[in-house]
């Protein structure tokens, strides 16, 4: 009969000297049907047995455990809350999420709740309650992650009118995404104890016999009942003295000893006929938030203006009290400089790049032309672009070959020249009456973004699309001095000013609306420089009132 008569069980388990002791439960109560569909595992033949295979001429391995490992109890609890797959045969899914849960706790120091449900649907295995393999789940968590339970709960897979599971892709999934970078397997039993002793919790797969859904609590192992098939669990442990692994179950805390269980060495194949899988490297997702502020020392006399011409490469320059440009860099690794370049020069310099290894330098001279400056091997000597200028320059390149330099003119408008690759061109004035100098930055070809201080201390935005400039949109704010402009991305823009208060001020342009202003704290005696140089990064430079160099950073 599908319904478990407990007394029977209790019976014969009392014949058989048995250490462990049934429950009257709701799994004990399903149907045959109900009862084999909590089990979901399909074997990969060549999978196992490589990875029970034994390597010629092994050396037996050097036992290094402890006599008892738990590790709900190991330098702090590493395993998370018991969880309950329903009536669907997902527990890989689930004996998997529960391995890389408690490796994020022990190697990063975080107890997450990953969703099963997108492991389970979402993944190469497909929106269906059928069994799977725990090589190809963790070879999944390897390769897409595994979001939080809140991007994708597991009762949402099965909400109507669907009859079946589906995937709900949840918002910004990937980037939720918790990753491995180690699978493996263990068969040896000795390598087992050892993982769990130094390393932390496994999955395993076994074979459940129908008595196994009456246990209670103790030492299982098989008295009676047929094979209803395989099942996937998490291993968080073992004893020496009771023989036995400890599991974590995911059929709710209402079964075995509030979700757990021990299972005798050596039964029902889970450590003879199966080997263990382990999940080490977890790679977390980037939490996104500010860093610093960082002193980078040096004594300058103006804002710094910062530039990336690759992947974690940020060149800075700033004004010195020689009144030369004064560049400094960082590799990917660590800060070099000060370097001297030379120059004479009023205000801030301002510096772009349009190819890797490529710098391009502009400031006004004494005489109030722009001067310009560049780096392609070696230092060029300094060029006299003209123009008569009342503010620092602001410099962008949107493609290879091409720069837009800004800067206010004598008659308070902004005044706009470019190299085109061919030649200078310019000047041109694009109006408005500017109190600071202006700021641009590009997302796209073709694209220019400009913003300045107007008479009224607002921040005033004028873009070019590609075939006309904007009219001037003021974008309000109290700015107490230049603002600085970077785009780490297409459609978004971060705007940074010192406000009334001398600290720094942050906006951002989404590619939808623009966000309200954002206190970054510091004390500035300085306008800001900025750049990025990878989506989601920004690195902002200003003066500080020691006249030193102060770094924060975005990631």
């Amino acid at each position: 009969m599908p319904v478990l008569d407990i007394r029977s069980i209790a019976g014969s388990l009392t014949q058989a000297r048995a250490r462990w002791q049934p429950r009257q439960n709701l799994q004990a109560n399903l149907s045959d049907a109900a009862k084999q569909a909590l089990l979901g595992v399909t074997i990969d033949p060549a999978a196992l047995a490589a990875a029970m295979a034994v390597p010629r001429a092994a050396a037996a391995p050097q036992a290094n455990f402890a006599p008892a490992v738990d590790w709900r109890n190991r330098n702090g609890n590493h395993v998370t809350p018991v969880k309950d797959q329903g009536n669907c045969g997902s527990c890989v899914s689930f004996g998997t999420a529960a391995t890389v849960e408690s490796m994020a706790s022990i190697e990063a120091g975080q107890l997450l709740d990953l969703s099963e449900a997108d492991l389970h649907f979402c993944s190469s295995h497909g929106a269906s309650c059928g069994g799977w393999w725990p090589d190809q789940a963790i070879d999944q968590v390897r390769l897409r992650g595994i979001p939080d339970e809140a991007c994708f709960p597991y009762a949402s897979a099965f909400a109507p009118p669907a009859p079946t599971p589906k995937c709900i892709v949840g918002p910004n999934r990937d980037a939720r995404a918790v990753k491995i970078t180690t699978p493996g397997t263990l068969a040896n039993i000795v390598d087992r104890k050892n993982y769990l002793s130094n390393v932390g919790p496994c999955c395993a797969v076994f074979h459940v016999f129908n008595d196994f859904f009456s246990y209670g609590n103790g030492v299982y192992h098989h008295v009676t009942g047929a094979d209803v098939g395989l099942h996937c669990v998490q291993v968080i442990g073992y004893s020496e003295a009771e023989q036995c692994w400890i599991c974590k179950n995911s059929w709710g805390a209402g079964w075995g000893n509030a979700g757990f269980f021990k299972i005798a060495y050596g039964e029902a194949g889970i450590d003879t006929e199966f080997p263990f899988w382990t999940a080490r490297g977890v790679v977390l997702p980037v939490v996104h938030g500010w860093h610093g502020w960082e002193n980078l020392g040096g004594q300058i006399t103006s804002r710094p203006s910062a530039v990336s011409w690759a992947s974690n490469r940020i060149d800075v320059v700033a004004r010195g009290l020689d009144s030369a440009v004064w560049h400094r860099w960082w590799d990917g690794n660590a800060w070099f400089g000060w370097e001297n370049l030379g120059g004479l020069i009023h205000g801030a310099p301002a510096i772009c790049s349009w190819a890797s290894g490529r710098l391009d330098i502009f400031a006004v001279g004494l005489n109030h032309h722009l001067w310009h400056r560049w780096y392609q091997g070696g230092w060029s000597g300094w060029e006299d672009l003209g123009g008569v200028l009342s503010s620092e320059p602001a410099a962008v390149s949107w493609g290879p070959n091409r720069i837009d330099v800004f800067a206010r003119g004598m008659d308070q408008a902004m005044w706009h020249l470019w190299w085109d690759g061919g030649g200078w061109h310019g000047w041109e004035s694009l109006g408005g009456g500017l109190s600071s100098a202006p700021a641009v930055s590009s997302w796209s070809a073709n694209r220019l973004d400009t913003f300045v201080r107007g008479y009224d201390m607002h921040l005033w935005h004028k873009w070019w699309d590609g075939s006309k400039w904007s009219a001037w949109e003021d974008l309000k704010g109290v700015l107490s001095d230049s603002p600085a402009a970077e785009s780490w991305g297409p459609n978004r823009i971060d705007v940074f000013y010192p406000g009334q208060n001398s600290h720094m001020w942050h906006r951002w342009w989404d590619g939808a609306k623009w966000s309200g202003e954002e206190d970054l704290g510091g004390t500035l005696s300085s306008a800001v420089g900025v750049s990025s140089w990878a989506a989601g990064r920004l690195d902002c430079f200003v003066e500080g009132t020691d006249s030193a160099m102060w770094h924060k950073w975005y990631v």
